[in-house]
């Protein structure tokens, strides 16, 4: 099976350190597309895809690939159809698979989820990744002045659950300090039926002086039965002391929080 790491952002440019000219690029609206239907159901949603070059002419094809997040968040990116989750038979586009857009130019995608008559799988959710791929690489110039030819691709993620009752249901399972990177590290798994995202806020406070610190939020995206590990750097120049740390994650529709807490000493 071909899996490929990708960051979070799913907007990608071939060839790094360039100058293309016209710049070339392609803006979608929305990334992420969220269908909930019955067995057998078709559900469709409209997206959004724009050229924003004033000079530059796109010829763009589509197709679908299979993914999946990693323990730390990131996109794990495989062949279509090999994945237990996979959404990728079910997905259509209309018009179709292949156009143009001239610069400044929108037009509309039509995405529709019909999930098979029979469920296949108890699996709640399955998902897949849409890529709008340039097929007419622009000139640009390198960071060594050489001309080179620059595509760009972005994708759209598609979610799809059956129709019942959503139960989102996210819980810490480990808290720690790891001394070494003097680094925070929570560890959190989403246990629900149902994608779930949200943000995780860190308070802490030194227990000899009272020094309080809001550390940097960490925002999440899970799928149910996803681990997520969270890594949260520890203040540069922190003092030597004993720390009590808040952590929590606001999540859902309702905005459900849950909290850990740890006491750890800084050397």
């Amino acid at each position: 099976m071909k899996r490929i790491l990708i960051s979070l952002s799913i907007l990608f440019i071939f060839l790094f350190g360039i100058i293309a000219k016209g710049q070339a690029g392609i803006t979608v609206s929305p990334p992420r597309n969220y269908f909930t239907s019955n067995a057998g159901e078709s559900s469709t949603k409209k997206v959004l895809v724009t050229n924003p070059s004033k000079t530059t002419t796109l010829e763009l094809t589509v197709s679908l690939n299979d993914w999946i997040y990693d323990e730390k968040g990131n996109n794990v990116i495989s062949e279509p159809g090999t994945l237990e989750n996979s959404a990728v038979n079910w997905v259509s586009i209309k018009p179709q698979s292949y156009f143009s857009l001239n610069p400044g130019e929108t037009k509309e995608l039509e995405i529709t989820v019909t999930p098979p008559a029979i469920r296949k799988d108890a699996l709640p959710v399955h998902t897949c990744l849409m890529y709008i791929t340039q097929t007419n690489p622009v000139d640009a110039i390198n960071e060594k002045g050489a001309l080179v030819k620059v595509s760009v691709r972005t994708g759209i993620k598609i979610y799809h659950r059956y129709s019942s009752q959503r139960e989102p249901n996210m819980d810490f399972t480990d808290y720690k300090y790891e001394k070494d990177s003097k680094s925070l590290v929570l560890e959190i798994i989403n246990q629900g039926n149902v994608w779930t995202d949200g943000t995780i806020h860190t308070e802490m406070i030194n227990q000899q002086n009272g020094a309080k610190y809001n550390l940097e939020d960490e925002i999440i995206y899970t799928l149910p039965s996803d681990k997520r590990i969270v890594t949260i750097p520890l203040p540069k120049g922190l003092d030597k002391g004993k720390y009590i740390v808040t952590s929590t994650f606001t999540y859902g529709d309702d905005n459900v929080i849950k909290m850990a807490e740890l006491t750890f000493i800084n050397e």
